[in-house]
């Protein structure tokens, strides 16, 4: 498929969609970075990840971010978040920076789209986390890294993974402390089949693909258990910040991100779990405006050390 075609189906899908060491460096101060590349955590060539250490880092003490990229579910590699992991690397924490395997759209521009199942589901991706968490945390003694005091976030797609895990069953140990959702989509439900029939078939084929199931009444359980949404209210939830940029748009169709963030805040809140809701004026869903991802991670920084 050309790069092309890859960058409209990614378009298309988010249209719809919509740690810190003993010493924490001062505003001036930063640790050197070291990165390890291509840390093996399953036997398919998207299951790796890199580390990023701050070097004179104590054992003991250095507390975990593992960052996911964004990309629809279909695309994207950790390279996008090489910046972002050595400005928190330099910041003191070690971080995870994963790749994960993606819903196939082999024919999903097809007109009609062509009606088939993908292999990897939303439910395999963050099962990904898992695992890359799983190695990072059973090497940390090699890599010098803290064990129990570890964070996640990540950026569109990327943040829909880190709230599912970190509000899912794979952190009933609580190992995960808080998530930071940075442009992602909090939910996929609907109330009714029929909304889901005004939409495009591409984009009926492609929720039947990252979710495993049609869009119809029978399956709303299952389009609700793919929401971090409803998977935290259904849970006990994490301390949470949603960062979104002020214009949250893809496409031509509404941003409706800041209703689903308002929602998510107040219903952690009233379980009595902290959350936090930023907007970052000036900023695209890419947070790609001079200046603003340092916002990002100045706020995300700022809770995580908190909570």
């Amino acid at each position: 498929m050309s790069r092309k075609l890859l960058e409209k189906v990614i378009l298309l899908f988010l249209t719809i969609a919509m740690v810190a060491c003993e010493k924490e460096p001062g505003e001036h101060e930063k640790y050197e970075v070291e990165v390890l590349t291509n840390i093996s955590y399953g036997n398919h060539e998207r299951q790796v990840m890199d580390l990023y250490l701050p070097k004179g880092r104590s054992s003991a003490n250095t507390n975990v971010v593992v960052v996911i990229h964004g990309g629809g579910f279909v695309a994207g590699d950790k390279s996008y978040f090489s910046e972002v992991s050595t400005k928190l690397a330099e910041k003191g924490f070690a971080i995870a920076n994963i790749n994960y395997r993606f819903v196939d759209i082999t024919g999903l521009l097809d007109n009609p789209p062509k009606h088939q199942p993908s292999a990897i589901t939303i439910h395999h991706q963050v099962e990904d986390v898992h695992a890359a968490i799983q190695v990072a945390l059973a090497r940390s003694e090699e890599f010098a890294t803290g064990n129990s005091k570890w964070y996640i976030a990540g950026h569109s797609a990327g943040a829909t993974l880190a709230m599912l895990y970190a509000y899912g069953e794979n952190n009933e140990d609580g190992l995960i402390k808080a998530v930071a959702n940075w442009a992602g989509a909090t939910t996929f439900a609907f109330n009714d089949e029929s909304e889901t029939d005004q939409l495009d078939p591409r984009f009926r084929e492609l929720f039947f693909r990252l979710i495993g199931a049609e869009a119809t009444n029978e399956n709303k359980l299952a389009y609700m258990a793919a929401s971090p949404y409803w998977v935290a209210y259904n849970n006990e939830g994490i301390p949470t910040i949603n960062i979104r940029p002020d214009d949250n748009t893809v496409g031509d169709l509404p941003d409706v991100s800041d209703v689903q963030y308002k929602k998510m805040t107040d219903m952690l809140n009233g379980k009595e779990v902290v959350s936090k809701y930023v907007i970052v004026s000036g900023a695209s869903h890419g947070f790609s405006e001079p200046g603003k991802w340092d916002e990002v991670l100045s706020n995300t920084v700022a809770f995580f050390n908190e909570h």
